[in-house]
């Protein structure tokens, strides 16, 4: 019999991975939260529950950051 994965673990794995690559982005072009939050349209306290790993993030607030920062949505869930 297959082992599968948990819908709960991998919801684990999707927000700690979109958590850690928005904070690194964020910071490797020096960026507040707010101003992160400002070029995306979105509020900041989206960007901080995102990086807090407690948001579930529409698909339009996803591109809205992925094009803030000038990368795909797949790239924000990218956990390597």
């Amino acid at each position: 019999m297959a082992k599968y994965e948990s819908f709960a673990s991998i919801e684990r794995r999707a927000k700690a991975a979109l958590a850690r690559k928005v904070r690194d982005l964020r910071r490797s072009r020096t960026l507040s939260q707010a101003e992160l939050a400002g070029a995306a349209g979105i509020r900041r306290a989206l960007v901080s529950d995102i990086e807090r790993r407690v948001a579930n993030p529409t698909l339009e607030s996803l591109l809205r950051i992925a094009k803030a920062f000038g990368v795909g949505v797949a790239d924000l869930l990218d956990d390597t």
